[in-house]
């Protein structure tokens, strides 16, 4: 019985031995990087849609293969327009924040990515409306609202996939769920659509994203590091 047990537990040590010299040997480390990109989805839609035209891009700094550094800067332009009704919308934004990944660190998908993010978003934009036409006892009524400087704070919350297809170069998308946390400008109107964020009537705004991103990989590989999967 005591022979037995010897034999287990040495075969059990050698097992975990080789096991982990064989980890050891296949350990890849991801690699800091910076990534930089486009947001497609709002030029392409602008060609169906000329009323609403948004452009921004993507940047983001690997910490390691799990978290990254994102800065989302942009610009937006909006028209509305009703038979009693014009509005415009105008203005520059950014979106700040991390995105955290959920993806096993093998070798594999080091270079994929597959998780979510949370953004911070800052939104400073001009905001207009002309021919309000309104109806009372008295007839018909003509006003406007003068152009006017508004910002806005909104959060966000991201759920996306970037596949690499070519060497350092990425495509992917993510599904959006924003939320207005503040907004200046009620005194003369309430925002009707905020550059960053979307149209405000409504508390989630939900949004879809396609990126082209290229990678620029940044010195040695970082301190994590992670098995390769068995071939």
């Amino acid at each position: 019985m005591k022979k037995t047990f010897r034999f287990s537990f040495s075969l059990i040590l050698i097992i975990c031995s080789i096991s982990m010299e064989a980890q050891e040997a296949d350990t890849v480390r991801a690699r800091p990087s910076i990534s930089a990109g486009i947001e497609a989805t709002g030029p392409a839609m602008y060609f169906l849609d000329d009323s609403k035209y948004n452009f921004e891009g993507h940047l983001s700094y690997r910490l390691n293969y799990k978290y990254f550094l994102v800065i989302e800067p942009g610009y937006s332009k909006y028209n509305f327009e009703k038979y009693n009704f014009n509005y415009n919308s105008r203005g520059f934004f950014m979106r700040l924040g991390t995105d955290i990944g959920l993806l096993e660190p093998v070798a594999t998908k080091i270079d994929h990515f597959a998780g979510i993010g949370l953004r911070y978003g800052i939104s400073v934009f001009n905001q207009e409306a002309a021919g309000i036409i309104s109806e009372n006892y008295w007839g018909e009524h003509t006003s406007s609202v003068p152009s006017n400087r508004v910002h806005a704070h909104f959060l966000e919350l991201q759920g996306g996939v970037k596949a690499e297809v070519f060497n350092n170069f990425l495509i992917g998308w993510a599904i959006k769920l924003r939320t207005l946390i503040y907004s200046s400008g009620k005194d003369e109107m309430k925002p009707a659509y905020i550059p960053g964020m979307g149209n405000t009537n409504s508390f989630i705004i939900p949004a879809v994203s396609y990126y082209f991103i290229y990678r620029f990989p940044l010195g040695a590989a970082s301190d994590v590091s992670a098995s390769s999967p068995e071939k």
